[in-house]
């Protein structure tokens, strides 16, 4: 249930916000610890709630996608803030790609090399 904050914004409760971006509470409640998601606060009687407004749920797809493309939450935190900040431009989002790209290449012929290891000592010990 989305419910009005002021005129212009709504939120939702972290269990709303968590079933939209099809995630769990756990997750979501990490992410804002980590300064990837914002939460406002919403009081009832004694007690406050975190919600979330549409915007969030936009920022926590963009962590998702970046999770998807082997970024770390620290380094998606860095392109977060740079974003926030204005800085993250197109080129500069292109710089970060071809960086991961070469991290990934790299990991990746470390992997072959063990992979070739544990294949000739199995092999080896087959025999």
């Amino acid at each position: 249930m989305v419910h009005s904050q002021g005129e212009d914004a709504e939120w939702m409760l972290i269990g709303e916000f968590a079933e939209r971006v099809g995630s769990s509470k756990d997750t979501v409640r990490f992410y804002t610890r980590l300064g990837l998601l914002t939460s406002g606060e919403r009081a009832a009687g004694r007690r406050s709630y975190a919600v979330y407004d549409e915007s969030q749920v936009e920022r926590f797809s963009f962590i998702e996608q970046c999770k998807s493309l082997g970024f770390t939450l620290q380094e998606i935190g860095s392109g977060l803030r740079e974003r926030d900040a204005g800085a993250l431009t197109a080129s500069r989002q292109q710089v970060l790609l071809e960086e991961k790209l070469r991290t990934i290449e790299q990991r990746i012929a470390t992997l072959r090399q063990a992979e070739k290891k544990l294949r000739a000592k199995v092999d080896r010990s087959v025999q």
